[in-house]
């Protein structure tokens, strides 16, 4: 038999890193990985710097595209399935792994059309457009929220927890510091909309006497614009464009503020850090809003939205977490709660499984 498994999907990080993780642990039990993706996605970049082979084919997302584009997109579809049925006749796989991204429709449907088994990776509280569409289909659903698995009712969805690097959970309980470590994290791209309200929401605070040490993360476009931000409120931050170790700077944190894609809310749970979330308003489907209201529930976060997060409203709840030793100590436990370790380990001897490999 085979010991071969595609991976098929991207676009974004959200995707790719997940995606990622449990090829490592594919490789790890023997078994060969190649990926199947867009040629305009991160994994073009991200895939092949892993040492993994990688097709790509030509696809674009159809969301929130204008009537005409949405057309040329879907146009594109046939032709990427019929080259990923090539891939897969030659690669005689035991099951393929959709991860996400419009990719995977790629990737999915062609091993619907060969018998291929496949399984599903849903990072996200609520599924995306693709998962939702390719779910019926699928042997398995590995889902990164516990809430996730009731958006497929009747179908074979678990709770498997998103890939999390394991130095996130080596991570010690927070104990709360005098003055208050507070971390501001960006993601990779930055977040424009954080970069310009902490500083502004951080002046408040301390101008009305509150001592806080502040690590600031702003992506590449916006280190120097926001360093001369605290500069202009006369304040102190540590201000750095991103991060090569962001399970040290969540070790050294007390509270987080930051956006909630998938990754960055798994990664706060296996840390055990409390946080006040402020989910990307333009996100697909909403989704980050879904995500940040499932550590909301757990107790792990406060959760504003765009329209509520003026400086002065960010200023308010930070200044009731900051405040309170009891109130950071209760976040973060209570985040630890939605925390599933060796997820990538799990989905990775569950795609085995489903693929009559164990």
């Amino acid at each position: 038999m085979s010991r071969r498994v595609v991976i098929a999907g991207g676009g974004t990080g959200g995707h790719v890193f997940p995606g990622l993780a449990v090829a490592a642990e594919l490789q790890t039990l023997g078994v060969e990985v190649h990926w199947l993706g867009a040629r305009r996605g991160l994994e073009a970049e991200l895939v092949p710097e892993r040492g993994l082979p990688v097709t790509l084919v030509d696809l674009e997302g159809i969301q929130a595209r204008s009537p005409a584009a949405a057309a040329r997109a879907a146009a594109l579809l046939p032709r990427a399935v019929a080259k990923a049925v090539r891939v897969l006749l030659d690669l005689d796989p035991l099951a393929v792994v959709g991860v996400g991204g419009y990719a995977s429709a790629a990737g999915l449907g062609a091993a619907g059309l060969l018998g291929v088994p496949t399984v599903l990776q849903e990072q996200n509280s609520i599924p995306g457009m693709t998962n939702l569409f390719l779910a019926p289909w699928s042997d398995l659903i590995c889902c990164g929220f516990a809430d996730a698995v009731n958006h497929f009712p009747s179908l074979p969805a678990e709770w498997t927890g998103n890939p999390v690097r394991q130095r996130f959970f080596q991570i010690d309980e927070v104990a709360p510091h005098d003055p208050p470590r507070l971390l501001i994290l960006g993601g990779s791209q930055g977040s424009l909309f954080l970069n310009r309200v902490l500083p502004r929401a951080l002046a408040i605070l301390i101008g009305g006497g509150m001592t806080i040490e502040v690590k600031h993360q702003t992506g590449g476009r916006w280190a120097e614009v926001v360093k001369t931000s605290y500069s202009d409120f006369g304040l102190e931050a540590d201000v750095s464009a991103f991060l090569t170790e962001p399970w040290r700077a969540l070790a050294e944190a007390d509270v987080v503020v930051a956006r909630s894609g998938a990754l960055t809310v798994s990664e706060l749970a296996a840390a055990g850090r409390g946080a006040l979330l402020i989910p990307f308003a333009a996100a697909a489907a909403n989704h980050q809003e879904y995500n940040a209201r499932s550590l909301e529930k757990a107790g792990g976060a406060v959760v504003l939205t765009e329209d509520d997060a003026d400086p002065s409203g960010v200023a308010g709840v930070l200044g009731r977490i900051l405040d309170d030793p009891e109130t950071m100590l209760r976040m973060g436990r209570a985040a630890s709660t939605m925390a599933l370790p060796d997820a990538a380990r799990r989905i990775a001897a569950r795609v085995i499984s489903i693929g009559g490999g164990l």
